[in-house]
């Protein structure tokens, strides 16, 4: 009898973490927050942390109600979690609402492993109500981490228009992800699990997509950049070659027939984007072109007299 008790304490705790993931990503979607709107959100979490430190007490005293001793690493994870319960109690009078939040969530993270250890040291069959609860509890953690992924994608699509790229398919997408990810949380909210699952499995379809359209706009500026790069060497070696030929420098002339032999290399490189080749023999070419410039120093000549003008220096009057 004590033991179902516990299983419907378990139950209770695990709808605290549903909780407190919707209450986090309630969070996340505020359009403007403000200190107002921090102080509620820490309050209430330490509302839910009270609550979860009420549950666990319950249930380690009806394990002990059955004769059963709690684990010390539970005891452990418990102590833990009520020092961090007071650290938040001071930074939350304190004013500082986001370290406090940072706090309680530890807390609650060592509440809930106390209860693991328990529960793994004393296991019980899962009721179908905890079974649920766990599905419930890992659907809600994917949504929150793809609303992560979703801001993270909302910033660089703002990047990419500030820099003139048509975003308009990516905002589209972006949209899309949203409205799956809302569709995948009210599922989980009426226990329709499966169909919340494809509505992950959609979204998580719609932001690899997305994903991929940066990858190939991070490929793209980079072919450019090496693009840019290719037309200002070809200018310089035209350059260095007008000066090479006025001074008959044959030396001068073939280093830069190898720099613009390396260079074209780079260039059909460059066409079927191998970069790694491409950069080579743009290697290449920088070398051989160093070398072109070198010959066209003009040779160092001595400044030490000769015998002859120094015999001469002597001799005169």
């Amino acid at each position: 009898m004590h033991l179902k008790l516990a299983s419907k304490w378990l139950v209770i705790i695990g709808l605290i973490f549903v909780a407190l993931s919707a209450l986090i990503l309630a969070s996340t979607k505020a359009a403007v927050p403000n200190a107002t709107a921090a102080k509620d959100k820490t309050e209430d979490l330490f509302s839910l942390l009270q609550d979860s430190n009420a549950t666990v007490a319950e249930i380690f005293r009806q394990f002990k109600a059955d004769g059963k001793t709690i684990p010390q690493a539970s005891l452990n994870e418990y102590d833990q979690a009520l020092l961090l319960a007071e650290e938040s109690r001071n930074l939350l009078q304190a004013g500082n609402y986001s370290v406090a939040d940072s706090k309680i969530i530890e807390a609650l993270q060592n509440f809930k492993e106390a209860l693991r250890i328990v529960y793994t040291t004393f296991p019980e069959q899962p009721t179908e109500t905890e079974t649920a609860l766990e599905r419930a509890i890992q659907l809600k953690s994917s949504i929150n981490r793809y609303y992560e992924q979703l801001e993270r994608i909302e910033n660089l699509t703002r990047i990419a228009s500030a820099a003139g790229y048509n975003t308009t398919t990516l905002e589209d997408r972006v949209q899309t992800v949203r409205s799956l990810l809302e569709r995948a949380s009210n599922n989980v909210d009426q226990r329709r699990f499966e169909v919340a699952s494809n509505n992950l499995a959609e979204a998580k379809s719609v932001i690899d997509s997305i994903a991929s359209f940066f990858n190939n706009l991070a490929s793209d500026l980079k072919i450019e950049r090496i693009a840019t790069y290719i037309n200002q060497t070809q200018e310089r070696l035209d350059a260095i070659r007008v000066k090479a030929a006025s001074l008959s420098n044959t030396a001068s002339l073939a280093a830069l027939d190898n720099a613009e032999t390396s260079l074209n290399n780079a260039k059909e490189y460059l066409a079927e984007q191998r970069i790694n080749e491409t950069l080579s023999e743009l290697a290449s070419s920088k070398a051989s072109e160093e070398e072109a410039v070198e010959y066209l120093k003009p040779a160092a000549t001595s400044l030490a007299p000769t015998s002859s003008s120094t015999t001469n220096a002597v001799r005169s009057p």
